[in-house]
């Protein structure tokens, strides 16, 4: 599915960052950890935009991303932002997409917002808006930069457990500080520090922070 040879993080005039090799069976799920500054969203980015990059090879160009910020057109209403992908391919929103869309925003805890506007949500609503829309493309590869920042803890628990229902057949990479975030859902991450990305390691070998730490490369 996802073929990572050699990609050079590295930004000119900033200090050396790993050079990442990865590579990512069809429906493989995994958590890539790092502290900030690291690239992990930088690598996101380009798996994204693969075709721009020789050193990055996937096999599908039906990807769904999911940024830090939720990334809505305040001019359209939640249900249309929902179905942003149909609009930007030039694809009419069908009565089934419809039906879709109102499932989605029902599982993310939004029935009934579809006529509103965005600028009526709360930042935790948006945040659950751009995650429905992340469900309704049923894509075959789904990158999700930490997806469950702007909420509390209860709905983190519950998209996650909503993440892992509707997902289970996408090839997923999910971006995140808080192993917690993806030991409701995942089992193996990946970890990306300032030199090398190292794994896989199974999520509950992180239960002790200080094997984290380590894992990290923070020293104390």
């Amino acid at each position: 599915m996802l073929s990572i040879t050699q990609f050079d993080l590295s930004y000119p005039g900033y200090p050396p960052l790993a050079r990442v090799t990865w590579h990512l069976k069809p429906g493989e799920q995994v958590a890539l950890l790092g502290r900030s500054g690291t690239g992990k969203s930088t690598l996101l980015k380009a798996i994204l935009h693969a075709a721009n990059h020789p050193h990055i090879e996937i096999e599908t160009d039906r990807i769904a991303y999911l940024a830090q910020q939720p990334v809505l057109l305040p001019w359209l209403t939640v249900a249309e932002n929902v179905s942003l992908g149909n609009r930007l391919r030039g694809e009419s929103v069908t009565p089934a997409d419809a039906e879709q869309i109102e499932q989605r925003l029902t599982d993310v805890g939004l029935a009934g917002f579809g006529p509103r506007t965005i600028d009526t949500l709360s930042g935790g609503q948006r945040a659950r808006v751009a995650l429905a829309r992340v469900l309704f493309e049923k894509a075959d590869c789904v990158l999700l930069d930490e997806p469950f920042s702007g909420l509390d803890r209860s709905t983190r628990i519950d998209m996650a457990s909503l993440c892992r229902e509707l997902l289970l057949e996408q090839t997923v990479v999910l971006v995140t500080h808080d192993p917690l975030d993806a030991r409701n859902w995942l089992s193996h991450a990946m970890v990306l520090t300032e030199t090398s990305l190292t794994g896989p390691f199974e999520l509950t070998q992180f239960e002790n922070d200080r094997v984290l730490l380590d894992a990290l490369g923070v020293g104390l």
